[in-house]
């Protein structure tokens, strides 16, 4: 399949808007159209093939599954991966096992610009302190939105369409050149790559009680047949049976309702919503390691300060500067941090004695318990099990899975959201502090960690590929297949489980999905040992062998060093094959073909 420059631009172009909040919110762009179950979509549609594209792309989305971006870290940028990925697969007619395989280096190469780009944007920060020193609160609306869109856009845009176009008249090339066998074995390896999602999302969630239920839905699909969507509901209603909400769990709400008396003074609720639409849209705008959200609060929070500070240009000075230091949190509960400043910033236009020390207290004090539950909720709890129930569905070539999951996820975020700004505005810290005491966040955490187990054992079962295919012939008869005759009837898809198991005990131990994901690769695909323990910074290649290979099942040292030469014997011209042995003594073995 051939692609024109008019594509190209295309698929650049929707990169780009996919790295812009607009209008979805920070969080919103991010856990959309960022994703590969929608980015597989819109390339599928510009390349005129959207339900395959929908399957790739949603294939694909299973790898990132755990991805969760705190304090400004992000190990993979997935839509990267999910656009790369599906047009490399669409235009070479490859399967999603390989796409997956083409997609996480693109993914990694995507984590690398957003690091520059969070590195790049401190720059602003000197510009934007300039421009609040002079009381030039446009500008530095400017320095926060439309200057560092406007770059980024620009790189992003400029790499992917190089990308796009060198890469894709090289594909089919490429893919013409490989013999069968290298293709086969980047489709096997794309098989093993859904473990590393899972594993990474078990690393939030696979603890206490809720453990066994990775098991019991493990089980449930093995055996049972259930899908992914048939154990996500199950296992929902036993999980809220299991936990259990009492009447004193809904007390801080209670506490908030009471005090939900306050009168707008200065702000209408347009007021209010305009200032909550841009912190949303545009709090991560300029996000760096220097201030992170601190110059989008600002930004969120000037068409308040300029309704109440009109005509007095030192106060307005001195409100932005005390709303622009460094602020990081999460996007629903800074809404609330949002709203009780406002309060605070319209009693102290009233007359009330707070100083500016207040509000950097309040914010220091509430951003890092807000992110640690706003976090958990929205990226840990609500983003993969959504995730889960429309992949399933987009595998199967649902191309309304996507929108149906923005849709979704955009109407619970931006609900939510509002809500939040409510609570803060009206009730004050106190009664947040207390809504967050009260136990009820504890206990939906509880509910999701034993969801998130039950949906993990189905997608083990549905999404991660691992075979130990050893099969011996004789006189042209299969006699004994390793997998099934061993494995298999031991425990249905027990490979795949001890691949996934192994790639959390490697999290847990701190080593980086990055390299679990490169090095899984790497030893498969015939890197040898020592380079690889070179490249990954390891002092020797026996730690290498032994830290990586026991999830490429436990491969036998032996094998490693031969599966050096692999590359070069798939890629050899075939020599003339040796007579036949005798019949009564053929053997035939078939190492890590895939099956079905």
């Amino acid at each position: 399949m051939n692609i024109s420059i008019l594509q190209i631009c295309l698929i650049s172009l929707f990169y780009c808007f996919s790295n812009i909040s607009w209008p979805f919110g920070s969080m919103g762009q991010w856990a959309t159209i960022n994703r590969p179950l929608v980015g597989g979509l819109v390339v599928g549609l510009i390349l005129g093939n959207p339900v395959q594209g929908t399957i790739i792309g949603a294939t694909i989305n299973v790898i990132y599954l755990g991805l969760v971006s705190a304090g400004g870290s992000l190990p993979a940028d997935s839509g990267m991966a999910g656009i790369m990925g599906t047009t490399f697969a669409l235009i070479g007619g490859l399967d999603t096992n390989t796409a997956l395989a083409l997609a996480v280096p693109m993914g990694l190469v995507g984590a690398v610009i957003e690091v520059l780009t969070m590195t790049g944007q401190c720059m602003l920060i000197p510009l934007a302190d300039k421009w609040i020193e002079q009381g030039k609160s446009k500008l530095v609306i400017w320095a926060n939105t439309w200057i560092p869109y406007i770059v980024k856009s620009i790189i992003r845009f400029i790499i992917v369409f190089v990308i796009l176009y060198f890469g894709s008249n090289a594909l089919d090339s490429v893919t013409n050149a490989l013999s069968g066998r290298v293709l086969d074995a980047l489709s096997v390896m794309g098989g093993m790559l859904p473990a590393v999602g899972v594993g990474m999302m078990l690393l939030s969630i696979f603890k206490g009680n809720a453990r066994w239920f990775l098991f019991l839905g493990f089980l449930a699909t093995s055996f049972l047949g259930l899908n992914t969507i048939a154990v996500a509901f199950i296992f929902l209603i036993v999980a809220v049976l299991m936990v259990g909400f009492t009447e004193s769990d809904f007390a801080g709400f209670k506490s908030i309702q009471q005090n939900n008396d306050l009168s707008y003074q200065y702000f209408t609720k347009k007021d209010l919503r305009h200032s909550w639409f841009m912190w949303h849209w545009f709090c991560e705008s300029c996000y760096n390691y220097e201030r992170m959200q601190g110059l989008g609060f600002c930004t969120a929070m000037i068409p308040l300060l300029r309704k109440i500070y009109k005509g007095d240009d030192e106060a307005m000075i001195a409100a932005m500067k005390r709303q622009s230091m460094f602020f990081n949190t999460d996007h629903d509960f800074g809404g609330m941090i949002l709203g009780i400043c406002a309060s605070m910033e319209e009693q102290k236009r009233s007359g009330a004695d707070i100083p500016d020390e207040a509000f950097v207290a309040l914010k220091s004090g509430l951003m890092g318990p807000c992110a640690g539950i706003g976090d958990t909720l929205s990226q840990v709890v609500l983003l993969p099990v959504l995730s889960v129930i429309f992949i399933n569905l987009a595998t199967q070539g649902a191309v309304w899975a996507p929108i149906a999951y923005t849709v979704l996820f955009m109407a619970i975020f931006y609900g939510v959201g509002y809500w939040m700004l409510n609570i803060g505005y009206k009730s004050g810290g106190e009664a947040v502090l207390k809504l967050m005491e009260s136990g009820i966040f504890d206990k939906v955490v509880k509910v999701a960690n034993i969801l998130g187990c039950a949906v993990c054992g189905a997608l083990i079962c549905s999404y991660v590929s691992f075979n130990w295919n050893v099969v011996m012939m004789r006189e042209g008869v299969e006699v004994f297949n390793l997998q099934t005759g061993v494995f298999d009837a031991i425990l249905p898809n027990m490979m795949p489980l001890l691949l996934t198991m192994g790639v959390y005990g490697l999290s847990k131990k701190g080593v980086k999905s990055s390299h679990i994901t490169f090095a899984t690769m790497a030893l498969f695909s015939g890197v040898d040992v020592k380079t690889l323990s070179s490249m990954l910074g390891h002092y020797s290649a026996g730690f290498t062998l032994d830290t990586y290979t026991h999830i490429t099942n436990d491969m036998q040292r032996g094998a490693a060093e031969k599966i050096g030469g692999f590359m070069e014997t798939a890629t050899a011209k075939p020599e003339p094959e040796p007579p036949d042995p005798p019949e009564e003594s053929r053997c035939k073995v078939i190492p890590f073909e895939r099956v079905g």
